[in-house]
């Protein structure tokens, strides 16, 4: 799956500039390929061929390489989420079902909140790239994350542009 979202990333590169939704840069080509591929809205037909041919798609290459050694678990063998998206969010969840992804088109600041995402009570929540778990809490009918007061400070990000956060429910 991973070289299949590096093949998709790379066509979609290709066709930057080709219509009014084509992407702008490498970062919204990664944010469009990854929302098709979750969403599995993605024709595996149309990547055959394609390779990183120049310096700067190979440094494109790269940014998602590393993007996805954070982030993979949460677009490789998962499933849409059952409310797939909320503005900026979109959701997806383990094949058994035990963990939702929220992913961030963004860093959403100091809290996350959603009316979508319900954990159950005991579930651990984590964004994928940092060490501790997260703080949360159901408010009616918005759950809140507080996120990582060091990620006020954008060199403290694990990654760019697209940021995971996971919600494991208890066993």
């Amino acid at each position: 799956m991973a070289a299949r979202l590096l093949a998709a990333f790379c066509l979609a590169l290709s066709l930057a500039g080709c219509g009014s939704s084509s992407p702008r840069s490498p970062e919204e080509a990664l944010v469009h390929l990854i929302e098709d591929a979750v969403a599995g809205h993605s024709a595996s037909d149309q990547y055959h061929n394609v390779n990183p041919v120049d310096e700067e798609t190979i440094k494109q290459f790269i940014y998602v390489e590393e993007w996805l050694d954070v982030n993979g678990e949460s677009v490789v063998g998962v499933r849409p989420g059952a409310t797939p998206v909320e503005g900026s969010f979109r959701f997806t969840r383990s094949a058994d079902g035990r963990s939702t992804y929220l992913i961030s088109y963004g860093w959403p600041g100091a809290q996350v909140r959603s009316r979508v995402l319900r954990p159950v009570p005991g579930s651990k929540i984590m964004l994928l790239g940092w060490s501790d778990l997260l703080p949360w809490e159901q408010l009616g009918a918005v759950c809140v994350i507080t996120t990582p007061r060091e990620m006020g400070d954008e060199e403290n990000h694990p990654c760019k542009q697209v940021f995971v956060f996971k919600v494991e429910s208890p066993r």
